[in-house]
């Protein structure tokens, strides 16, 4: 019999039939002596861990729109894959400024791994599993860790192929909008920008760079900013801020891509549908939830699974076009 078999019986959730089994303190006694009682009667023993098959997903800072649709789509892979080999998943989110304590939470709910999308690096998350004896996998992010895997999508060749497909449409002075300065995606993205212009022997100008978190707020911010530059074409971190930075640049009577040629990535629905249809990078997110799971299950059974990168394909649409002369 199982944790789940035992909480659908007792008409408790498979969480608070785990604390109880562990003695949690959020539990009431009366439940435990149930819980408990229970278990003792149908030949029941706890082994924590070594056998469990359950697996928490932990969403951090989901406040933007744009990551938590990225975030829930690899959610959805990352479920399949685990329903094919009957690991239970248990969605919690949390924020920066109150996190969990990633061992307490393990031992109460008897996870045998986590799950972490959404960090950033200076995450209270992060630190505690640069030390901590957890097996987990985190999404664009990265520990030293050995029982911590990563996983993420090819950041920096994308963007540095976007980079280049503008070149070839004759821009030369390129601006980058980027999310979160303390986010890893942010900076392979930036880098992958660097690595564009080195390609195309174009010298940096650090005025052409702006930053700001993945939401549409922050391209209308900018807006502001690259309306009163010179730059024919923005390299944006996401397709919500890409959005926003061409809702913005019409605000000051710049069309684009006649005036300027705006890029994205990601690839959510939106992007095909918006006018003009943006150019972006496709992100594979099923993809991203299945082989994050099954790296997973690997670090589970012992294997040392360190970073894997997916692939992605740049999708050039109406948002790009030729350099106005």
């Amino acid at each position: 019999m199982t944790i789940k078999e035992i909480a659908n019986n007792l008409g408790l959730s498979a969480s608070t039939v785990s604390k109880a089994l562990n003695n949690a303190s959020d539990v009431s006694a009366e439940t435990r002596d149930r819980v408990n009682g229970y278990a003792k009667a149908v030949g029941f023993s706890l082994r924590r861990n070594t056998d469990s098959k359950r697996i928490c997903v932990i969403f951090e800072n989901m406040d933007s729109s744009s990551t938590a649709q990225v975030s829930y789509n690899v959610l959805t892979g990352f479920q399949q894959a685990a329903n094919a080999y009957h690991y239970e998943i248990v969605v919690e989110h949390c924020t920066s400024k109150n996190p969990p304590n990633l061992k307490r939470l393990c031992h109460e709910n008897d996870f045998c791994a986590l799950m972490i999308l959404g960090t950033k690096l200076d995450s209270p998350l992060i630190k505690e599993l640069e030390s901590a004896n957890i097996t987990a996998m985190l999404m664009d992010s990265y520990v030293k860790n050995p029982k911590v895997a990563c996983i993420s999508s090819d950041n920096i060749n994308s963007v540095a192929a976007v980079v280049a497909h503008l070149t070839q449409l004759g821009h030369r002075k390129i601006g980058f909008l980027g999310g979160d300065k303390k986010s890893v995606v942010t900076r392979e993205r930036f880098s992958g920008y660097l690595v564009g212009l080195n390609e195309a022997d174009i010298e940096y100008n650090g005025n052409y760079v702006r930053y700001g978190n993945y939401t549409e707020s922050c391209g209308l911010e900018a807006a502001d900013y690259f309306a009163g530059t010179d730059v024919t074409a923005v390299v944006c971190a996401s397709d919500l801020i890409a959005i926003g930075l061409i809702n913005g640049l019409k605000k000051h009577g710049l069309q684009v891509p006649e005036d300027i040629s705006v890029s994205g990535f990601d690839n959510l629905d939106v992007a095909r549908y918006f006018s003009p249809a943006l150019t972006t990078v496709k992100q594979d997110f099923i993809s991203l939830g299945e082989n994050a799971f099954t790296l997973l299950r690997q670090a589970i059974k012992g294997n040392k699974i360190k970073r894997v990168t997916i692939h992605t394909e740049p999708i050039f649409r109406d948002s790009t076009a030729p350099v106005k002369e």
